[in-house]
């Protein structure tokens, strides 16, 4: 959740901005919690930008997390911020230094954010794999309410955000409503 999809740049979108506030208060309820932030954060010549258009540069406004996150409920110990150059975490390094250290820690990993049919997916299918090849029973939950994608020329936002949770739950992936 990065300026550069909630609140301006060519990928921000009403339909993300709609769900921080739902994701601000999941942040509120996991206090004391292990927590990951991903952000966008990527060169001029990221050859994302060969399938997206430019966005969240690095060092510019839109790479930096939501102000709605950016609260005592994310700061700590056990807070965690990785930069990524591409639309699935996942691969980033800084998440791979992070699973290495804490995967026996954590059984329960609850995943938000944007954009569903993409970064959310590609993360979810990615880490639900990592699990299955490793035979770990980890649980991945999805709460409806804290994930969203985009409205934009052929991308009918309604009907990838559907798409993204249906591919998650038959791959399985949790899908609740919401984590009360």
């Amino acid at each position: 959740m990065v300026v550069g999809f909630v609140y301006s740049g060519a990928l921000s979108s009403p339909r993300v901005a709609a769900v921080a506030e739902n994701i601000a208060e999941l942040n509120k309820k996991t206090k004391g919690y292990k927590k990951l932030f991903f952000l966008d954060s990527h060169e001029r010549d990221s050859q994302e930008f060969s399938s997206f258009p430019q966005h969240c540069m690095k060092g510019t406004e839109e790479a930096e997390l939501i102000s709605e996150l950016k609260t005592e409920y994310s700061d700590g110990p056990e807070t965690f911020y990785v930069k990524k150059n591409s639309t699935n975490g996942f691969m980033s390094k800084g998440f791979q230094e992070w699973l290495k250290k804490y995967e026996d820690d954590v059984d329960n990993y609850i995943i938000t954010g944007c954009v569903t049919d993409i970064c959310v997916l590609q993360f979810a299918l990615s880490l639900k794999a990592y699990f299955n090849e490793n035979n770990k029973n980890k649980r991945l939950i999805v709460p409806v309410n804290a994930v969203e994608t985009y409205d934009g020329g052929t991308h009918d936002g309604y009907l990838m955000n559907l798409f993204g949770l249906y591919n998650m739950q038959t791959s399985g992936i949790e899908i609740v409503e919401k984590i009360n």
